[in-house]
């Protein structure tokens, strides 16, 4: 879409789309400022809804000074385009996952989630109190012309859906499956025939037998996305993303134009967008386990102990040769392992033992 047609329906003047191109905001009177964001999400659904909360959360804190107008996936741009359309001044926000950005750096990727690595509470502890914001900015947004806040979280995510029972390694080779980020990098050697696509894209793709399987979030949003009308075997754990990282990207021009105020608005309306998130994915999720079981007749499946294993020695390899493809990439990853390596200590003390433990209290309502 042409930058003056855009500015047109979108309802700034075209006075206004030419301070955007030198500003990289479209600048509103009174010192007011609109944004235009774009997300990789549909409307429907939880994270569309989020979204939404999150534009009109900056509106309130900002009094009203920036108000960011939402676009979902196919609305004004399709979902894997929204990093684009933020790099082309289409838009001063994108909402993603970093791993849909992999083609843009070598180290995005990591920023998503690490095989076999942090679950969501310590990702968030990463984030919040290890660097990692500053280091995903320094090695995968900024050099894009981006600045990066985590927004959302999906916490530990299922295996996926396929079409035959997955038992053991040899039960992979020329699989044709879908799942973007570093887990998919670490099925490719295995024989699987990996495939991104976006999310509206998946169901038709499994109807029509052009994937075998496709791995999506978790229960809540994979009964919303249909795939059990299709396929009944629905395999856990997800080791490939034991949580998973949802990012919110800005222009960093229209960013280090913000006031103070403004860019605080949006770091705290980021973290709370993040929080609701990961807590209504986990609020929700067996409530429609048990839906896409009982009522659906889903079958659900552990994957085998030798799928495990081989996945799991095999991934620090992968993960390692990835991370050597550039500087950026290589400390990335390092912060990454160096942190998981303080949480599985920490988290088998404090969680591990635990969870295998509460099963002994047999609680009932009174």
């Amino acid at each position: 879409m042409k930058r003056r047609e855009f500015f047109k329906k979108a309802g700034v003047t075209v006075a206004g789309a030419a301070g955007a191109a030198t500003l990289a905001s479209p600048a509103l009177s009174q010192g007011r400022q609109q944004w235009v964001g774009v997300s990789a999400f549909g409307k429907a659904g939880l994270l569309g809804a989020a979204l939404e909360n999150f534009g009109k959360t900056v509106n309130t804190l900002t009094e009203g000074s920036l108000e960011i107008k939402m676009y979902h996936s196919g609305e004004l741009v399709g979902g894997l385009e929204a990093l684009d359309a933020v790099q082309s001044g289409t838009a001063q926000m994108g909402f993603g996952a970093p791993y849909y950005w992999g083609g843009k750096s070598d180290a995005i990727s990591f920023v998503a989630a690490l095989p076999y690595g942090l679950n969501a509470q310590e990702q968030n502890a990463w984030f919040y109190y290890g660097g990692g914001i500053e280091l995903a900015d320094e090695t995968s947004y900024n050099p894009l012309g981006l600045k990066f806040l985590p927004m959302g979280n999906t916490g530990n995510q299922m295996g996926g859906w396929f079409a035959k029972d997955i038992n053991t390694v040899a039960d992979l080779d020329g699989l044709k499956f879908r799942m973007p980020g570093l887990g998919g990098e670490v099925l490719k050697t295995f024989g699987v025939n990996v495939v991104l696509l976006p999310g509206s894209d998946v169901l038709p793709a499994l109807t029509s037998g052009a994937i075998d399987g496709t791995e999506w979030i978790g229960p809540a949003a994979d009964l919303g996305a249909g795939f059990f009308k299709v396929v009944k075997n629905y395999y856990y754990p997800g080791w490939h993303e034991p949580a998973t990282v949802l990012d919110s990207f800005f222009d960093k021009g229209a960013w280090d134009g913000l006031t103070d105020t403004q860019r605080s608005a949006i770091e705290q309306a980021a973290m709370a967008t993040n929080l609701g998130i990961l807590s209504r994915f986990q609020a929700v999720n067996n409530a429609s386990l048990k839906k896409l079981v009982d009522e659906h007749g889903v079958q659900l499946k552990p994957y085998s102990d030798e799928l495990l294993q081989a996945i799991g020695e095999r991934t620090p390899e992968v993960t390692a040769e990835l991370a050597k493809k550039s500087p950026e990439a290589t400390k990335l990853y390092n912060s990454i392992v160096e942190w998981r390596e303080g949480m599985v200590q920490w988290s088998g003390i404090s969680e591990g033992k635990f969870m295998n433990a509460r099963t002994s209290a047999n609680f009932k309502t009174v």
